[in-house]
């Protein structure tokens, strides 16, 4: 990986996709559980963390970075974190779960899904992991049949219909069984 930093030009949405990797940073005690709420409060608010808190992400930051140089641009911009979080995380978590084997590796992918139910703090998501809650603190406005990204236990942000059944062909190649895409 290469050492150049290159600004993100919207952290909101970086730390979005980001935080719900932070629970097996706790874990490991590279942050605590406060500063991963205050964030979390931060981010829901609308509002930017402190500068270079993202270098907490070490692996994500120097996959990002990669991936921006690559494309040969200049800063790390939404297409670039929506390309890793959603296309090529899968495989940085298959990396690190068979270095480290400290975190939940299926959970901590990202998956489309559709809401089905929505409670005060949490909306239920069917994806093909199932139908299960996930914490709405990043999405505003959530309806019943939004069309959604999910990461660990966030809801991280909408998607659009052909984003989500793009997604769920690309997990039925890795996952055969996978039954009907719930897109179509």
């Amino acid at each position: 990986m290469t050492e150049k930093k290159l600004e993100i030009s919207n952290r909101i949405l970086f730390f979005k996709y980001a935080l719900p990797c932070a629970e097996t940073l706790i874990k490991r005690k590279n942050l605590t559980r406060e500063e991963f709420r205050k964030t979390i409060k931060q981010i829901a608010e609308g509002r930017e963390p402190e500068k270079n808190k993202e270098n907490i992400f070490k692996v994500a930051m120097a996959h990002l970075t990669f991936l921006a140089l690559e494309r040969k641009k200049d800063k790390i911009d939404d297409e670039i974190i929506r390309e890793y979080f959603l296309f090529n995380h899968d495989e940085t978590v298959e990396e690190r779960f068979e270095e480290m084997g400290d975190f939940d590796s299926e959970s901590c992918r990202t998956y489309p899904g559709i809401v089905r139910k929505i409670e005060s703090n949490r909306a239920s998501v069917e994806t093909l992991l199932g139908i299960k809650p996930y914490k709405k603190d990043f999405v505003d406005d959530l309806k019943m049949q939004d069309i959604v990204v999910v990461h660990r236990d966030f809801i991280v942000e909408k998607i659009s219909k052909k984003l989500a059944s793009k997604l769920w062909e690309l997990k039925r190649k890795q996952i055969p069984c996978l039954g009907k895409n719930i897109f179509d």
